[in-house]
């Protein structure tokens, strides 16, 4: 996979995490998706950065970029996007992973 001039950093970090979590490495995956996460700043990046680290089984890094989400969706008037993130956080916060599996 070659980089062009005109890719935006987003753009790469992205292919970057697919491609990491392809081979099972969720771990760099996450940070990937989260470095895109923080230039991006919209809800689903933060998302996607969170159901990343539950794949990669580190439920507090996961909470955090969830809650973030959530909060940019209620900041944005996404209240059923924000309703569908907390639920995500109910699930994780007790210790179930019906939502790893999912997105697995």
């Amino acid at each position: 996979m070659t980089m062009h001039r005109d890719d935006e950093p987003a753009d790469v970090l992205l292919r970057r995490a697919r491609r990491f979590a392809k081979s099972g490495e969720h771990r760099k995956a996450a940070l990937a998706l989260r470095e895109r996460a923080a230039i991006v700043d919209d809800p689903a990046a933060w998302v996607m950065a969170g159901a990343m680290w539950a794949k990669a089984r580190r439920a507090a890094d996961a909470l955090a970029a969830l809650r973030h989400g959530m909060w940019l969706h209620q900041r944005a008037g996404s209240t059923a996007r924000a309703r569908v993130v907390a639920r995500i956080l109910r699930e994780l916060e007790s210790g179930r992973n019906d939502f790893v599996r999912r997105a697995a």
